[in-house]
């Protein structure tokens, strides 16, 4: 099944193939190929993950995982046919932008119109006095942006679509 993951406000395409036993998946992220073992513990929010050899333990909820200690914002949406840019590594379609953490935009780089590069910065999110630099996930056109500098924001909560 392919998906469009949105982990930490950057997007990426995942394609996820049954790994010929119960429980192990081949993963792809972005063309990049993994070996994945999933186990689900009886409290059934939290996993046990085997990738690429390496052990994590991952809890999660609707809109946020938390994997060692480190909770990201995350939204994943089904992938209905969306074609990828070659070798650019992002979506055909929009993708959208959202606030990793909770916190105050303290600046808005780019406009509605604005034409944008992958990993240019668009926004700042400040929290707890650190700075946080957004940075576009593909290159293309400020579609839709839904925030203006000293507006409080809350975690997954879209910032802004950029469009072909």
């Amino acid at each position: 099944m392919k998906y469009l993951a949105t982990i930490a406000g950057q997007t990426f395409a995942v394609d996820v193939r049954p790994g010929g036993q119960p429980g192990r998946w081949l993963v792809s992220v972005d063309g990049r190929e993994h070996e994945v073992d999933l186990e689900t513990t009886a409290r059934g929010w939290l996993h046990s993950l085997l990738l690429d050899g390496r052990s994590y333990q991952v809890a999660r909820s609707a809109d946020e995982v938390e994997v060692e200690g480190r909770a990201l914002a995350v939204d994943i949406e089904r992938d209905l046919g969306l074609a990828r840019a070659a070798g650019a590594g992002a979506a055909a379609g929009p993708a959208r932008l959202k606030a990793p953490i909770p916190g105050l935009v303290v600046a808005v780089n780019v406009a509605v119109g604005d034409e944008v590069q992958q990993g240019q910065a668009l926004l700042i999110v400040e929290a707890m006095k650190m700075q946080m630099e957004l940075k576009s996930p593909r290159s293309g056109h400020i579609k839709e942006l839904t925030v203006q500098p000293g507006q409080e924001v809350t975690q997954g909560q879209r910032l802004a679509t950029i469009g072909e």
